[in-house]
């Protein structure tokens, strides 16, 4: 009876430290998904300056040219609706 009785403990306390360690492995995925996010913000936010400051100008720096009169060819799905692509 001893020996079952220390078994059980022995085995009580592999599973409380199991779930000690898996709680703090989860308070340190939770910080590491903060700090994720927060330089994906600041990325989207950089992402956005950039192409907010695309000009003629700029594009005139880097050999690009306007064409006018033009048609472009539109890849639509075939699951897509005629609201879907050309309505807001």
């Amino acid at each position: 009876m001893f020996a079952t009785l220390l078994v059980l403990a022995v085995v009580y306390c592999i599973i409380l430290l199991s779930l000690v360690f898996s709680v703090i492995e989860r308070k340190q995925n939770l910080l590491a998904v903060k700090d994720l996010s927060s330089q994906v913000s600041a990325l989207e936010a950089r992402y956005s300056n950039e192409v907010a400051n695309i000009n003629d100008s700029v594009l005139a720096e880097h050999n690009f040219t306007r064409i006018e009169n033009t048609t472009f060819a539109v890849r639509k799905d075939p699951i897509a609706s005629f609201s879907l692509l050309y309505t807001h």
